[in-house]
C-alpha cells in the first residue's frame, strides 16, 4: 500500500512535475526528487535513489541497473 508523500502533496503539481522519467515509476517533483512509486517495496514513493538527485551517472546507478525499473514508454528525452 502507498504512503502519503509531503513533498508531492506540496509541490507535486509545479510545471515540469510527472511521472516522466526514464523509469515508470519515477515521480519528478520538480526542482527537488524523483520518488519511486512502485507499490511493491516498502515505504514506497520513497526518493529514487538512481535519479539524477543522487548524481546517477555510474552504470551501478543507473535506472536501468535497479532491480525495480521498468521502462517509461511514455519518456521523451
Amino acid at each position: 500500500m502507498s504512503q502519503v508523500n509531503l513533498v508531492e502533496l506540496m509541490w507535486g503539481d509545479e510545471p515540469g512535475s510527472g511521472f516522466n522519467q526514464r523509469c515508470k515509476y519515477g515521480y519528478l517533483v520538480a526542482g527537488h526528487s524523483v520518488y519511486c512509486h512502485n507499490d511493491e517495496w516498502e515505504n514506497s514513493p520513497r526518493k529514487c535513489r538512481r535519479s539524477w538527485y543522487y548524481g546517477g551517472t555510474e552504470p551501478e546507478y543507473t535506472d536501468e541497473n535497479c532491480p525495480g525499473y521498468k521502462p517509461n514508454p511514455e519518456y521523451q528525452p
